[in-house]
């Protein structure tokens, strides 16, 4: 049961994690276009491109809600399996090897 939650705690803060990644992958690709004035994207996860509204810059996108939500089950995958994998310590937490 300990190992169960220790699981699921973990897809939890994978779930975060992956949303935090997905979120600094769109901001540093609109940060790019934006530098550049032109379009830059991540295939399947976001694209983003200069333009000007009412005169003043502007950052347009379109992201892709399949491909985001891929990264944020990739990473909860990933924090729940590595916490799965993880053995239990044989002396205990204060056992000294």
């Amino acid at each position: 049961m300990k190992k169960t939650s220790a699981v699921m705690g973990a897809a939890l803060t994978g779930v975060v994690g992956g949303v935090a990644v997905a979120f600094l992958l769109c901001v540093a690709t609109a940060a790019v276009a934006l530098a550049n004035g032109s379009s830059a994207s991540l295939p399947g996860l976001f694209s983003a491109w200069a333009g000007t509204e009412n005169g003043a810059f502007a950052v347009e996108f379109q992201p892709n809600a399949i491909g985001l939500l891929v990264v944020v089950g990739v990473c909860a995958l990933l924090s729940a399996a590595l916490t799965a994998r993880k053995r239990e310590d044989p002396l205990g937490a204060e056992g000294s090897h």
